[in-house]
């Protein structure tokens, strides 16, 4: 560990009085940590059930469906143990009867966890309602002094620092690992107090405590130049090599970033990502369980993850809980076009040498192999109109096949767009009467046949 920091006892501020806030860059880009160090294996846990629960759009997230997501998780990890745990409440009875039956479970992985009001009581009521099952548990450590002294009312940070030592000491008591959860990082004091605090926990705790660094309002930059507190590569590396401490990163996605800020904090120093399906959570939410898993298989290889199961996922969380958006990365309906020439490069691709053209990869890796892979909208050309109409043909049981040059195709076609530009009306100089939304399938079909396609036209 480096020498020991001094408390700052001046207060730091960024009130930006509520503007986006500015970003200052230092000339030297975030040093990398000693491979050696930090090497794999790279984590990643999941707060689904604690921070995503507090999403704004959930009055409640039901046992049936936190016991059904930790299975389906489970079932993604695939006894791989890179999703390595997830945390729950214990605040409730329904909090802890699911508790007693995630632990009656006996996963691997992921590991059970907690998190905890920041007080010894909490740490006792964990101790007595797990029975010594759960050997981890989160707690807020409040680290910027807009929470230590604004949120709080500390008179110092000295007293920030007592406050939060009793719950730890007394994690360590009952043979719990703390888990310190430094709460709004990216606005904290680093040097003046985020250090020392670090510094001091790992003393008192025989090095046994670990951090989650928390970029709790979003404002994290993935940028290696950006400086302290929020360039997040500066953030973790300066954490790492002055503490050595194991880091996780959690992040809030306010500026669309979480991902990118937890792939650079794994790069810089984390050992562990925390996450939520779909990015549930907060505001924005939280940093996306499946964005961040992807990010995994690209930087360091498929350990074996159960991908498909990621369809699943999705289906049970808008089942139980919310939808979640279309063009979300990954378990969105992302593998749909209606842009002609998308269409014609995904007719295309099937039988090209150099493999996909305008699929990112295989939708069956991720569960969706059944997605549809063209609509018909004002912007589709043949090549779409194709696709649909050889598949429904192929449902049918017919031999018939079309192709672009088919008569059929192309009256379809101009019969689509006449239909989407409508009528001009002369008297308001205005186009009227058309169609804004998608073609089905079906409706394709009966155009079809209404010009001869069952017949092999």
């Amino acid at each position: 560990m480096a020498t020991k920091r001094k408390i700052n006892p001046e207060r730091v501020y960024y009130n930006y009085g509520g503007r986006i806030p500015p970003i200052r860059l230092e000339a030297k880009p975030a040093a990398l940590p000693n491979g050696r160090v930090d090497g794999l294996p790279k984590l990643i846990t999941d707060t689904t059930l604690r921070d995503g629960a507090q999403d704004s759009r959930l009055a409640l997230f039901p046992n049936e469906a936190r016991l059904r997501y930790v299975d389906l998780l489970h079932d993604l990890d695939n006894g791989t143990g890179v999703i390595s745990s997830i945390e729950t409440f214990i605040y409730q009875e329904r909090d802890l009867w699911v508790l007693d039956k995630l632990l009656e479970r006996e996963y691997d992985y992921p590991k059970i966890t907690t998190w905890i009001r920041a007080n010894p009581k909490d740490v006792r009521r964990l101790s007595e309602v797990s029975q010594g099952r759960v050997r981890e548990t989160g707690m807020l450590a409040s680290s910027s002094d807009h929470h230590i002294f604004d949120k709080l009312g500390f008179r110092s940070k000295e007293e920030a620092i007592d406050k939060y030592l009793r719950p730890i000491l007394t994690a360590c008591e009952y043979g719990i690992t703390p888990r310190v959860h430094l709460e709004d990082c990216t606005r904290a004091d680093i040097d003046g107090w985020v250090l020392p605090f670090m510094q001091t926990v790992l003393e008192a705790t025989e090095g046994h405590a670990r951090f989650r660094v928390c970029d709790t309002i979003g404002w994290g930059s993935p940028d290696p130049y950006v400086a302290l507190p929020q360039g997040v590569p500066r953030l973790i590396a300066t954490l790492f090599a002055e503490t050595g401490a194991e880091l996780e990163f959690h992040g809030h996605n306010d500026f669309g970033l979480g991902t990118a800020n937890s792939l650079a904090a794994w790069r810089y120093g984390c050992r562990k990502v925390n996450v939520t399906f779909g990015g549930l959570g907060e505001r924005t939410g939280n940093t996306s369980l499946e964005q961040v898993l992807a990010g995994y298989v690209r930087l360091y290889g498929d350990p074996g993850f159960g991908q498909p199961v990621l369809a699943e996922m999705k289906r049970m969380v808008e089942e139980y809980l919310v939808p979640l958006a279309a063009t979300a990365p990954i378990i969105g309906d992302v593998f749909t076009t209606q842009a002609g020439i998308h269409q014609a490069g995904l007719a295309r691709q099937e039988d090209a040498p150099g493999g996909l053209i305008y699929l990112a990869y295989d939708p069956a890796v991720v569960g969706s192999e059944g997605a549809e892979r063209s609509v018909v909208g004002a912007l589709s050309g043949s090549e779409g109109i194709v696709s649909i109409l050889n598949r429904e043909a192929e449902v049918r049981g017919l031999e018939v096949r079309f192709s672009g040059t088919n008569r059929v195709v192309k009256e379809i076609y101009d019969r689509v767009q006449a239909i989407y530009d409508g009528e001009y009306d002369e008297s308001v100089d205005a186009w009227v009467n058309y169609r804004t939304t998608f073609f089905q399938p079906d409706e394709i079909w009966r155009i079809a046949v209404e010009l001869g396609a069952a017949d092999g036209c």
